[in-house]
């Protein structure tokens, strides 16, 4: 059996394809996204009633016996384009919804829509929440002036790019490492 190691949130489809009849012979299709050590995973996996599910006798974690569904694909979803969506509109309060790499993930799973709203909810909470006093944002701020040499103004425009670089931090599990490389590569 694998597990991951899941950060923040994790996202879940379950979709009914014999709907009359919901019991152990139904047939599903099941979606899963998450952020794990290696960046974005969606996972799908099918169920055809109880064809090709196995029965796990025990598991340390459950109580009772869990059933292991067959995975149809597992697909890592590369980090920067989730930064290259935030930053060509490092302003925006919303999701680009026109952003042509935003269309493609969408098409690759719907999950991809309360994804982006809880991570545009979490840059927002650095920018006006609860999160707006957070001494990391400016702990980054003097990481990317010493060690990058970036420059800062006093503006609303800046607090709103530490916000947002914040926020992905905390959603994509990444570090202030790898986001002031992004930072200079997407947002300089």
């Amino acid at each position: 059996m694998q597990t991951e190691i899941l950060f923040g949130e994790s996202y879940a489809i379950l979709e009914e394809y014999n709907q009359r009849d919901l019991d152990l012979d139904t047939t599903f299709h099941y979606e899963v996204l998450y952020v794990s050590d290696e960046g974005l995973i969606l996972k799908k996996f099918y169920r055809k009633k109880l064809e090709n599910i196995k029965s796990l006798e025990s598991h340390p974690l459950f109580q009772s016996a869990i059933w292991m569904i067959e995975e149809r694909t597992s697909e890592y979803i590369n980090t920067e384009d989730i930064i290259q969506i935030v930053s060509k509109d490092v302003y925006a309060a919303k999701v680009p919804t026109n952003n042509s790499t935003y269309h493609y993930l969408m098409k690759k799973s719907e999950l991809f829509e309360p994804f982006f709203k809880d991570l545009y909810n979490e840059m927002e909470s650095y920018y006006n929440g609860d999160k707006r006093h957070s001494i990391e944002k400016w702990d980054f701020a003097e990481f990317l002036q010493t060690e990058y040499g970036v420059q800062f103004e006093h503006s609303e425009g800046v607090d709103i790019i530490l916000s947002n670089c914040l926020g992905m931090m905390r959603k994509l599990n990444i570090t202030k490492e790898e986001m002031a490389e992004y930072f200079c590569k997407y947002i300089l």
